[in-house]
């Protein structure tokens, strides 16, 4: 296991063709968060989906280790969080710019991120191409 990539444990709960589908359970790092009673992720187990590797032989239930790369990580929230934010106030702040109208441009600035939404959705099979997970035998 590469050493430069983010790790969790977590079960198989579901095996098909060469697909592994494993549930992380989201509570590893909340013990010394100071957010901790605000955030929704706490304690909440999380499905990933990964390719298994050819000579790999998983079973429901078995231990594993999923992984990915920080680079992964950050892509993910660059494309969830941060690029439909700059986009919402772009599009707010020229429409007021140019129609002078601040109800028009608050409204679209809004009115974009279900459209990104949508988009990002309708991108879905090619976005799980590039963020791939890792799914590896637990260390005895």
């Amino acid at each position: 296991m590469n050493h430069d990539s983010i790790n969790h444990d977590g079960q198989v709960v579901e095996l098909s063709d060469n697909k592994v589908v494993a549930e992380i359970l989201v509570s590893e790092a909340c013990g010394t968060c100071q957010a901790k009673g605000l955030c929704h992720t706490n304690g909440k187990k999380v499905r990933v989906e990964a390719e298994a590797e050819p000579g790999q032989d998983f079973k429901v239930g078995q231990q594993v280790k999923v992984s990915f790369t920080p680079t992964l990580a950050l892509s993910s929230v660059l494309l969830a969080y941060v690029l439909p934010l700059v986009l919402m106030f772009a599009v707010m702040f020229s429409l007021i710019a140019v129609t002078g109208n601040q109800d028009i441009g608050c409204v679209s600035g809004l009115a974009v991120l279900p459209i990104y939404y949508t988009l990002l959705y309708m991108m879905r099979h090619k976005l799980r191409r590039k963020f791939k997970f890792r799914v590896e035998e637990m260390e005895r």
